[in-house]
């Protein structure tokens, strides 16, 4: 069984496949698992400053040579503190005090809320930062200079999560998702919104993620109203079925197996669905104590797709194309 406390992502990091997680024994910070043994391969530590936990929104960018982990603590400094590790060196690649540089937009002093990445045409690696006050702005993820046109919807609704996509024609995308259930889309290279914004769900999308199914992308939301949903970003029109289940969307993750695209969603259990039809795909998972499944990622091991998914206190690897118990270090 692999273990730790908090939300999962998965990567891949000198030739194998990891699972990282908040927490760690040498103070506020991360670990980082083999995916293949549980073994703890590393942890790093961000300093007695850093909150993590739920109020953490992370992801890791594997746009240079090494894979760079980018960690938004919401609440440090009142306005927010993004990190960036170098996953391999465990060592800060950048400034981490972004926050406080942020002039208001408006009477109030606007927080980082979200945070995707991008990588542009030439290699320039951007970042690209959601606030309270709705806006969105590009940043250079090394200097922390503006990186391209600022981004805003229509209200100051706090931005809850972003995905960075590439649309059919090769132009760069951004998908966002606000604290009113709004969901929109922008060209990153004019910053101009892409058609108006959906009502995609009855209260904040807490979960969003952009993945490739039938030769296109498409989007998945994840909310606070206990539904996920499946959309088409050039149209903004819903596909397949809503996905519900009894409790909020806790962990949202894409991953491919049989040829087929899957959604798997962390709530009060594990389900699945088909990512085109949110049809569901085998019977939801259960197990965890407090009938709660905190987070889920998809790693590759081998020539399988393994599912790890967590409470507060455990995490378990399931097999990606049955749901089965896959004990960490077998076949």
């Amino acid at each position: 069984m692999l273990t730790g406390p908090g939300q999962l992502l998965g990567a891949e990091l000198d030739g194998r496949s990891v699972v990282i997680r908040p927490g760690s024994t040498q103070g506020r910070g991360f670990s980082v698992y083999d995916a293949e043994d549980g073994s703890l391969v590393r942890e790093f530590a961000l300093g007695p400053g850093f909150i993590g936990g739920p109020l953490c929104r992370m992801h890791v960018d594997a746009g240079g040579e090494s894979p760079v982990l980018v960690v938004l603590d919401q609440f440090r400094g009142l306005r927010g503190t993004l990190f960036q590790v170098d996953l391999v060196t465990g060592e800060r690649v950048c400034p981490d005090t972004w926050g406080k540089r942020r002039k208001p937009w408006g009477r109030t002093w606007p927080r980082m809320s979200a945070v995707a990445s991008h990588l542009g045409p030439g290699g320039q690696r951007s970042l690209l930062l959601g606030w309270s006050d709705g806006r969105v702005e590009p940043v250079d993820a090394v200097t922390g200079a503006a990186a391209g046109p600022r981004m805003r919807g229509t209200g100051r609704r706090e931005v809850w999560s972003l995905a960075a996509f590439t649309a059919a024609d090769g132009t760069p995308r951004l998908a966002g998702a606000d604290a009113d259930g709004l969901l929109r889309v922008w060209d990153l290279a004019t910053g101009r919104p892409v058609g108006g914004p959906v009502k995609a769900h009855n209260g904040p999308i807490s979960r969003l993620v952009a993945y490739p199914a039938d030769g296109r992308i498409l989007l998945a939301t994840g909310g606070t109203d206990h539904s996920v949903r499946i959309w088409d970003p050039e149209t903004r029109t819903p596909l397949g079925r809503m996905m519900v289940q009894p409790e909020n969307t806790l962990g949202l993750c894409d991953y491919q197996v049989d040829g087929r695209a899957v959604l798997a969603v962390a709530s009060d259990r594990l389900y699945r669905y088909d990512a085109l039809t949110g049809q569901p795909v085998g019977e939801p998972v259960d197990g965890w104590e407090d009938d709660a499944c905190m987070g889920v990622c998809a790693v590759r091991v081998g020539d399988r797709v393994a599912l790890v998914a967590a409470d507060e206190i455990d995490m378990r690897r399931l097999d990606g194309a049955t749901g089965e118990e896959w004990p960490a270090g077998t076949a």
